[in-house]
Order: structure tokens, then sequence, then C-alpha cells
């Protein structure tokens, strides 16, 4: 490697970490403020939320190596275009070959540590992650419980309680299952955490009502009655979900559309890095002129179109006359057309 390639490296890898840090917090964003709000409004552990944090960035990163490649290399040519360095390097008798050399490099080792993030650091950072958030949802379920307010933290359930005598215990409660149509009125209710993520909830002396077929209502009376609830629900189904599993488990799950095309996800992301390198570099070149604000905003947009395609291939799996083996490989094979007429612009 000569001193140009070199020279080429040590503008482009600057760029790529400061890209990385950027999409990063980017994309935690919302997650940062919801997980604010739990910190200071529902009294949950801080070593708990930075911890969920740390577990999501595999899944983080994941995704910004990509476009941060596509960033870095953008604003690096656009730079050297712009102050003639490409031309001086030509000059001295620099091919194209002997530009796009250290570009595939970086594209190689970039490719290389989202592959790793796909096949195993992904899976475990979202599974901690999921697990992390079953704390969570135990540590605020109930305890922020108060009189006179509606209750509606647990997906299908609202509570509503007149008086509360501890964290468990409380007087006059109605309890309403908005999918079940059914409405419990009790004088008194314990609601306890078991040991399988869900909630025994015991009622005394109260009504409960519910709606029939016909849309009639009846009233039944009891002296106590008891039902487990979930207290997970929609975190239960996310464990389960294709981001969850490993390489191995996605193999055994093909038959499932969503696992089936995670599987080749997990293998055309890492290959994108090496396509949106060259993809930057051919854009920093053809766009010098237009000022680096252009570029970046040609980038971002480009980023966008790429993950969008992804996630509308991603979300039909299974629904559209595509296989989703196929599907997860489209948006690459689009963005190496796109790649090839846009080297070919920048060569001529």
């Amino acid at each position: 490697m000569n001193l140009v390639q070199k020279y080429i490296i040590k503008e482009i890898i600057p760029f790529f970490l400061i890209g990385n840090l950027f999409f990063m917090f980017l994309l935690l964003m919302e997650r940062m403020v919801t997980l604010a709000d739990l910190f200071f409004s529902k009294n949950v552990p801080l070593f708990l939320l930075i911890e969920t944090i740390i577990y999501l960035l595999p899944s983080i990163f994941y995704m910004t190596i990509p476009i941060a490649g596509l960033l870095a290399t953008l604003i690096a040519f656009s730079r050297l275009s712009a102050d003639s360095e490409l031309i001086a390097m030509k000059a001295i008798g620099a091919s194209n070959k002997t530009l796009i050399k250290p570009l595939i490099f970086i594209g190689i080792f970039a490719g290389l540590i989202n592959l790793a993030m796909g096949l195993y650091f992904v899976e475990k950072g979202s599974t901690l992650a999921y697990n992390n958030l079953n704390k969570i949802v135990e540590n605020i379920s109930i305890k922020d419980l108060k009189a006179n307010e509606i209750y509606e933290q647990i997906p299908g359930i609202l509570l509503f309680v007149k008086n509360k005598i501890s964290d468990t215990a409380f007087d006059d409660m109605i309890m309403i299952q908005t999918k079940e149509k059914l409405i419990i009125n009790a004088a008194h209710a314990k609601i306890t955490p078991t040991d399988n993520r869900s909630m025994e909830m015991l009622f005394y002396n109260g009504t409960f009502t519910m709606e029939d077929k016909q849309g009639k209502l009846s009233t039944v009376g009891f002296e106590n009655m008891s039902i487990n609830l979930p207290l997970n629900i929609n975190i239960a189904k996310a464990v389960n979900s294709p981001m969850t599993m490993s390489i191995g488990q996605l193999i055994e799950n093909s038959d499932n559309p969503k696992a089936q095309f995670e599987l080749h996800k997990r293998f055309s992301t890492p290959l994108s890095a090496i396509v949106m390198i060259l993809f930057g570099f051919s854009l920093g070149v053809f766009l010098s002129r237009s000022g680096k604000s252009f570029g970046i905003l040609i980038s971002i947009g480009l980023a966008f179109l790429y993950n969008a395609l992804m996630l509308y291939f991603e979300n039909s799996a299974g629904s559209i006359p595509i296989n989703p083996a196929l599907s997860a490989w489209i948006p690459l094979f689009i963005f190496i057309l796109l790649l090839i007429y846009s080297l070919k612009r920048s060569f001529k």
C-alpha cells in the first residue's frame, strides 16, 4: 500500500467513526427519551437503563456502519476533489484502481465487523435488551398505580382504584378488559407479581359484567375471584422475533418468511457496507462542486432509501409474491446497479 492509499485511509477513518457516533445518537434518541422517562417518573434503576442501552448498541451499529461508510467516503472525496488533491494524485501516477483499492480494504473491514454483528452480537444484544425490558416492566408494574387515576400501562387493561393501601393492596377497584369487554368491580383487591413474569390478581366481594354476542350485558356477583395476567405480552413476542434468533435458530425456522428474510439480511447487510463506501467515493467526486452540505443530504437520502426498501420487504415477507430470501437482497442489487452507473460517470 503506497502513500496515496494510506493518505486516503487516514482521511476516511475519522469521518467513518464520527458518522457512526452521529447516526448512533440519532437512532438512540427516541429510546433514550423513553428510558429517561422511566428513570425520572417510574423510578427504574439507572444501571438497568444504561445496561439496556449498551445491549442495544450492536443492532444500532449494524445499521449505522454502511451509512457511516457512505457518508465518510463522500465527505472525504468531496474535499479531496474540491481542493484539487485528486488531480494532484493522478498527476503523480495514481490510477482509478489506486484510489479504489483502499476503499475496498475499508469496505471489507467494515463488512467483516458488520458480519460479526449479524452472526452473533445483534442476536445476543437484542435478547439481553429484551430481557432487561422484561425486568423494567416488572419494576414499574402496579407500583406506580395511583388512587383516583386511570392506569393504562398494561396492554388491553384499564385499572381504577379509589384507595391504595399498599403497592399490592387496594380498595374499590375497577378493572376493564377492553378486548373481552369485561368489567370487574371489587371492594378489595390484591395484585402480586409471580415468578413467571405475570400478575396474580385477587378480587374480593364484587361483581363482573360481560357483554354477550348479542350485545346484552350480564352481571354476576362473587365473593372472590383470581385472574393470572402476563406482564410482558408485547415484549414476550419481541423476544421470539427473528432479530433475537441466532443463525441456527433462523435456519431451523426457515419455513417462517420473517425468519427466512432475517437470515439472508444478516449476510446482505455486511456486503452493503462495501457498496455504500464505493458509492460514497463516486458521489464525492461527482458532487464536489455542489458543496458538502448537498452531498451529505444526498447520502442521508440514499441511506434512507436503502433502509426504507429493507423495511418494506421485511414487513411484506410472506405477503407478496417474492421469495423472502430474494427480497432481502433486492435493495442491495438496486444499489449495485446505481453504483455501476455512478462509477462510470465518475471515471469519465
